[in-house]
């Protein structure tokens, strides 16, 4: 099997001895296991994904091998929502919430995303990127090759700018996780009026951030932004070629996923609140459902609907939601286990939410599978079970990472 590469092109990268690819074929059983394997990539493509007896693809002198050594090679993972971009420090909450305090009661005291927004506001570009740089090589260490970064803790259209900015200057890096950038505008609440607030951001603000950001989101939640702003928001960003995600039901049921569903949105993120009814409207929008389980485990918050999206038809995907406030975690590792202890997801399902439903929440076809063609985004494992990706609680099981058909980590 040589993909859509000229017949006898050579290889640039193979990974040959792999004891089970998940190459995530859906036309086979989840997860797409293809015993004694390799893995052959041309440039940023994979040519050839399959066993080993049937590899027609050219070694050339320059062909870089990985051996794995018997060990398992599973896609790298999409981390499909994240506040990467951020400055300050937050950990008093922590203890709060241990002693009982809510995640209301903290940011009626000025804490939450507020403090944040103080913190983050304030910093120069080279500050926001040399914060975040650190996260990102986790994350990259961990088996995250794409990540999704908000802004939303700038509030001023200069400093939503600039993490905007430094995330797609993270993003130019050779040797960190491609950067997918969104828009989040809607986030806390200004000091300013918010009526003013939101004109700005639909006039101005869409206007400047869509030539740095393939997305738009907002916080539909009581307490933050309501239906009727958030719409007005996601349909004059669709004007300035900006796709829609809404973090919806995470803290109450505030209809945000009706509106994701209505707006025909990419994603709608947390729904730890959703109906049934939801979820069928997703499912019949084809928006993805981007389960959040770290946050819903710290705020103590209803188990993520994982088995219920499922038996809507809605595609799943796992991300961290890496913040400051409610999930500092860049493991998404950790995401899969949770995925299965907390979410009603089975191993398979929740080890291809990782990377295949991470792609779809970013509107992304090619990568988050190991098939001919994609985007050579690989994981070699320090196992040769995937399984124990997800089994191995709070582990990195990843030894070498692939990013664009290259060789990158550890």
């Amino acid at each position: 099997m040589t993909g859509d590469r000229p017949p006898g092109e050579a290889a640039t990268l193979v990974v040959v001895n792999i004891g089970q690819l998940v190459t995530g074929d859906p036309r086979v059983r989840a997860p797409g296991v293809v015993e004694d394997a390799v893995l052959a990539a041309s440039g940023d493509r994979i040519t050839y994904a399959g066993p080993a007896s049937g590899l027609e693809v050219a070694i050339g002198p320059e062909t870089i091998e990985v051996d794995a050594h018997g060990a398992a090679v599973i896609p790298g993972f999409v981390d499909a929502h994240t506040h990467l971009v951020w400055l300050g420090e937050r950990s008093e909450e922590y203890a709060l919430r241990a002693a009982g305090a809510s995640y209301e009661e903290i940011a009626e005291k000025g804490g939450g995303i507020r403090s944040t927004v103080a913190a983050t506001a304030a910093g120069t570009l080279d500050e926001l990127i040399t914060a975040t740089r650190e996260r990102a090589r986790r994350m990259l260490r961990l088996g995250t090759t794409t990540v999704e970064i908000k802004s939303g803790y700038g509030q001023s259209l200069a400093a939503e700018l600039r993490q905007l900015r430094a995330a797609r200057g993270l993003g130019t890096e050779p040797d960190l996780p491609d950067v997918v950038t969104t828009y989040l505008p809607l986030h806390g609440l200004p000091d300013s009026d918010r009526a003013v607030y939101l004109e700005g951001v639909l006039g101005e603000g869409l206007a400047a951030a869509a030539p740095l950001a393939g997305f738009v989101d907002c916080f539909c939640e009581i307490g933050a932004w309501d239906v009727a702003e958030c719409e007005r928001l996601l349909v004059a960003a669709g004007a300035h070629g900006l796709r829609a995600k809404v973090h919806a039901e995470q803290r109450t049921h505030s209809g945000g996923s009706a509106l994701a569903a209505r707006v025909g949105a990419v994603s709608a993120d947390h729904l730890d609140h959703a109906t049934d009814g939801d979820l069928r409207g997703l499912a019949a929008a084809g928006v993805t459902g981007v389960l959040l389980p770290g946050a819903s485990m710290v705020l103590g918050g209803p188990p993520p609907p994982g088995r219920r999206l499922l038996e809507a038809g809605v595609t799943v995907a796992l991300a961290t939601d890496c913040n400051p406030g409610t999930c500092w975690c860049e493991s998404m590792p950790l995401m899969v286990s949770l995925g299965v202890a907390t979410a009603g997801l089975a191993p398979a399902e929740a080890l291809l939410a990782a990377p295949a439903g991470g792609a779809a929440a970013l509107g992304l076809g090619d990568r988050g599978r190991l098939l001919p063609g994609l985007r050579c985004d690989a994981l070699v494992l320090d196992t040769s079970r995937w399984l124990d990706v997800g089994y191995h609680l709070g582990a990195n099981p990843v030894a070498q990472v692939i990013a664009a058909g290259r060789l990158v980590g550890p």
